[in-house]
């Protein structure tokens, strides 16, 4: 193991300890206890042996990242648009702001009288990821070398290879970026909306039925299963822009 790794496994087995050791401490005074490590992946293994659990992650991960990957499609297009004609930025600059700046709970509460709870999730998601890819695609292109482009025409290099060579490995760290960035808000917004509205097999509603049952110890299992999944997304998503970018040099 990469001497990184063993540091990053020694900090988490650090703070397991201290989790361990503050939730036994202030369990001695608390009526409902705190859920220590044990207890959170008794849960979990608990709940890995239900349907209903594998159920209700394979729906939130579909619904989430459907709404993260056309966010991405679209916020990739718009920011070339933007890009490109000045008058479209300029129509739809207020637009990006609002989407910005209003509320995941508000958005989720007013969507949901005209889509059905399923398509919430998703569509949060969607608004919550579409401004970060946008912004950061479009800073991009205009943080792109136009000399170095206009110097490769001269020279007879075909568009595709101009592209393929000089900008898009230009754009790529702010691509990257927002993707690595857009995951984690995807999750996160995915999973309250999903809370918020009662979505059917999906882990948010099984996070409300766990506080209500003042099942914490399955809360806290449950929001282990979110972090990891999210890590795990991310991961794979960098490790495969990473392998397209040495494809592409």
């Amino acid at each position: 193991m990469a001497p990184k790794r063993w540091h990053t496994a020694a900090a988490v087995a650090f703070w397991l300890v201290v989790w361990q050791l503050g939730a036994t401490l202030a369990n001695r005074n608390l009526l409902i206890p705190v859920p220590t490590p044990v207890d959170t992946l008794t849960a979990l293994w608990r709940l890995g042996g239900t349907e209903s659990f594998w159920l209700a992650v394979g729906a939130s991960a579909m619904r989430i990242c459907l709404g993260f990957v056309s966010a991405v499609a679209l916020g990739t297009v718009c920011a070339v648009l933007s890009e490109r004609w000045g008058l479209f930025r300029v129509t739809a600059e207020p637009l990006l702001r609002l989407v910005r700046a209003v509320p995941v709970a508000s958005v989720t509460i007013l969507v949901f009288l005209w889509l059905p709870r399923e398509r919430i999730p998703g569509f949060i998601a969607f608004l919550t990821v579409f401004p970060i890819v946008w912004s950061n695609v479009a800073g991009g292109i205009r943080s792109a070398d136009r000399g170095l482009a206009e110097m490769a025409r001269v020279f007879g290099m075909s568009r595709w290879n101009i592209l393929r060579k000089i900008t898009l490995p230009e754009i790529r760290p702010y691509f990257t970026a927002a993707i690595a960035t857009g995951l984690g808000f995807a999750w996160k917004s995915g999973v309250a909306a999903e809370i918020i509205c009662r979505t059917n097999r999906s882990l948010g509603n099984m996070l409300w039925s766990s506080k209500s049952a003042v099942a914490y110890d399955e809360v806290f299992a449950l929001t282990l299963v979110i972090v990891v999944w999210s890590v795990v997304l991310e991961s794979g998503t960098r490790a495969l822009l990473k392998g397209g970018r040495h494809d592409t040099l």
